[in-house]
């Protein structure tokens, strides 16, 4: 599962030209999509940050793919799941990855569905 949470955390910044550009972490402590928490392993944390953002925007596919990731290290594999089709079921977006390369959100969610990972860093 930890191999799945690096694979998803990593997939924070949607880079398709249609997509708005969301700001990365800053050190003023501004994170969006609680990759920090995540790798701390502060789930609680990131499931707040991550919950609120999806308030502002239900479709929002990195916060939901970084939700899914926080599902999974809590146990909670169903929901994990759930929002990993979710995602499945929205416009395909290249993301950013942490090795300065992309990925495509339906890849993202698929590997998280079949339990292949892609570990990188940030």
């Amino acid at each position: 599962m930890t191999k799945l949470l690096a694979m998803i955390a990593v997939c924070t910044l949607p880079m398709a030209a249609q997509a708005v550009p969301y700001p990365e972490a800053h050190p003023t402590g501004y994170d969006p999509y609680a990759v920090d928490a995540i790798e701390r392993a502060d789930y609680a944390t990131a499931e707040d940050r991550l919950m609120r953002r999806l308030s502002e925007d239900e479709s929002d596919v990195s916060a939901m793919l970084n939700l899914a990731a926080v599902m999974m290290e809590t146990n909670r594999a169903a929901r994990a799941s759930s929002m990993l089709e979710q995602v499945l079921e929205t416009e395909n977006v290249q993301l950013g990855h942490a090795d300065g390369g992309a990925i495509w959100s339906h890849d993202a969610a698929t590997a998280g569905l079949r339990g292949r990972v892609t570990v990188g860093s940030r």
